[in-house]
């Protein structure tokens, strides 16, 4: 494999598996009648959120699905990578709620969905607020998790992962082409402040910084990724990662499953980012998905809990 295929982003979830932190990523089929799923996990360390919806529908027989496309955004000048930061608060530790011993095994995703007119209504709200679909979503996910999950509303780092396709080379679809930023949320944000702080971190090219610091395992190996990421487990900790992936349209029956099966993603998660989530919009219709990590000992009662709130935040009429 040559260097330009290495995934290096990978290296950083396999020095987690060393570590006991799992990687792995589900994406599921769900019969939207009887509820029954079929499960294609995938781990992290070989694909990411993209990479793992094309694996899904390969490993189900599906038709290969149209990649989204990302919006193009042309590489900076190196230098300018590296210049100046938005303004930020300050990472506050998260204040968990005691829920009961850290459990052993993780649990499977709660998921629920919206149907499309669901979905095209929180599209012309966002579009009338002028701010993008995924401000509402970390917005009010933010306050479901400050609302059920933390002693007492408090501000929280999130991590906002970045699609690099259009941007950087691709030699292959099923890897990680991601980079990120933090961004600290406030249950009292407008959806106008978290839009303007995630367009702020863009602007100033923070996911530039974050995608050369990931791939420094091109000079020093795995043994140092794994060095690295040991220390990193006991550094800031943080509330989760948003994982939104954007809007596609599957051939289901192309794989024998119903027409309105329902699409659904989930991420890891770990001990510093255990609110683990996914959403996708597929085929026009919105679904969610979020688990806690057993680091927190809370159950899937408290997960649906948040998850319902999460949805009730983001003020689509039933």
């Amino acid at each position: 494999m040559t260097a330009e295929a290495t995934d290096y982003i990978g290296m950083w979830y396999r020095a987690r598996a060393r570590l006991g932190v799992q990687d792995r990523t589900e994406f599921m089929a769900i019969n939207p009648v009887t509820g029954e799923r079929r499960t294609v996990y995938q781990r992290h360390r070989d694909a990411d959120g993209v990479g793992g919806v094309l694996s899904f529908a390969r490993t189900l027989g599906m038709a290969t699905p149209p990649i989204p496309q990302a919006r193009y955004r042309k590489p900076p000048p190196f230098w300018r990578r590296w210049l100046g930061s938005p303004k930020s608060r300050e990472v506050v530790a998260p204040q968990w709620r005691r829920f009961g011993e850290p459990a052993e095994t993780v649990p499977d995703p709660v998921v629920q969905w919206l149907d499309t007119r669901q979905t095209a209504a929180l599209y012309q709200r966002a579009a009338s607020l002028g701010v993008s679909v995924n401000s509402l979503l970390l917005l009010a996910l933010h306050r479901a998790v400050s609302q059920t999950l933390l002693l007492h509303r408090q501000e929280g780092s999130w991590c906002f992962p970045v699609n690099m396709r259009g941007s950087v080379p691709i030699p292959r679809q099923e890897m990680n082409l991601s980079s990120a930023f933090y961004l600290v949320v406030d249950d009292n944000d407008s959806p106008a402040q978290v839009d303007r702080g995630i367009r702020d971190h863009l602007k100033a090219n923070v996911h530039w910084r974050y995608w050369h610091l990931a791939r420094i395992g091109r000079w020093i190996g795995q043994r140092g990724v794994n060095w690295i990421c040991g220390r990193l487990l006991d550094g800031p900790q943080h509330l989760g990662s948003l994982s939104s992936l954007g809007e596609w349209q599957l051939d289901f029956p192309s794989a024998g499953l119903p027409e309105d099966t329902v699409f659904a993603c989930c991420g890891p998660g770990s001990p510093t980012h255990p609110v683990a989530n996914g959403v996708a919009v597929v085929n026009g219709r919105m679904s969610l998905a979020l688990k806690l990590h057993p680091s927190l000992g809370a159950d899937n009662g408290q997960a649906e809990r948040c998850l319902q709130e999460w949805i009730n935040g983001l003020e689509v009429a039933s």
